[in-house]
């Protein structure tokens, strides 16, 4: 089910430019789900699931923050169902298409979809390609009562699925960076008394840097989001990242989950993403943009704790989007 908005809240949504992945999930995703009970695994248990090999050249950007929520638990907790959001089956699809085809050897993927389907994707691409995969987390917030942003749906994904990862002398693992469209929602809302902003912002220094690609072959990258029709820009915090790859001559491609589940091999991957070029001219981004963290509730990434504000309650007052220019 789509959540449905109030007026007011749905025409200040259509005004926020441009359309990143962080607004999508916000104004015209799902509900959060349901919440199941779920055996929690240790965390050392949940690491070893998921932490890279440390030969990996891939190991240094992953981030078990999310993970080491549960350090120190035991027994069972009531977790978002996330098998019951499309946008998980979706990206289990276009995961299990893409590697039926053959992902291009030259390439990085960054998966920026709802936390769960982003693990979803990984788990099930790793599984199922028949080269090596590299799933990086990039996970850093925790779950809190009265959260902001559900980070116990990506923590569910990340207890309920489980990747390949590539064996320690596998260098050559196609990386695959998970992030959480989730982590900059309500751009433009300051949180109301009492709610945990557990919302982050990743730094250039979480992704690997152009001449570190060129090290390990890298010539292109690839930007997963859920639906181009929603989506028409890279993630505010990426900017900086995306627009040093073009200035180093490393090709970025926007792509969405339906495109991916229509692929056919074979697959003359230049071809196919030269109609998928994402241009990253020069812009000026919610992250230099004072207001922004001058209405983040406690210094916003302070707090480390996720469900949807709009879906429990009214806990956020509206601010002013992308038209209203920064600072407004």
């Amino acid at each position: 089910m789509i959540a449905l908005l109030p007026t007011a809240l749905l025409a200040t949504a259509c005004a926020f430019r441009p359309w990143t992945p962080s607004v999508s999930v916000a104004y015209w995703s799902e509900d959060v789900p349901q919440k199941r009970v779920l055996l929690l695994p240790s965390f050392a248990a949940l690491a070893s699931r998921w932490q890279l090999p440390p030969q990996s050249p891939w190991a240094r950007y992953g981030k078990l923050t999310l993970l080491a929520s549960i350090n120190g638990a035991s027994g069972t907790r009531e977790l978002p169902d996330v098998d019951a959001l499309e946008v998980v089956g979706a990206a289990e699809r276009a995961a299990t298409r893409l590697a039926a085809v053959g992902a291009p050897p030259d390439t990085m993927w960054i998966v920026d979809l709802r936390g769960a389907a982003s693990v979803a994707f990984g788990a099930a691409l790793s599984a199922r390609a028949q080269v090596p995969v590299a799933p990086v987390l990039t996970f850093n917030n925790w779950p809190a009562p009265n959260e902001l942003v559900p980070a116990e749906e990506t923590l569910a994904a990340l207890i309920t699925r489980a990747p390949k990862l590539p064996a320690p002398n596998e260098p050559s693992a196609r990386p695959v960076f998970l992030l959480d469209a989730w982590r900059l929602a309500y751009r433009f809302d300051r949180p109301d008394d009492g709610v945990v902003d557990n919302r982050y912002a990743l730094v250039p220094t979480d992704f690997p840097a152009p001449d570190a690609l060129a090290t390990q072959g890298v010539r292109r990258v690839v930007y997963v989001v859920e639906d181009l029709d929603e989506t028409d820009q890279e993630e505010e915090d990426l900017h900086h990242v995306l627009r040093a790859y073009w200035d180093a001559g490393i090709a970025v491609h926007l792509v969405d989950l339906a495109w991916l589940e229509a692929l056919a091999a074979p697959i003359d991957w230049p071809a196919r993403l030269g109609a998928h070029v994402l241009k990253v001219p020069p812009r000026r981004t919610l992250l230099d943009d004072p207001s922004f963290y001058a209405r983040a509730r406690g210094g916003f990434g302070g707090t480390h704790a996720g469900p949807s504000p709009f879906k429990a309650g009214s806990i956020i007052h509206g601010g002013s989007g992308y038209g209203g220019g920064f600072g407004g």
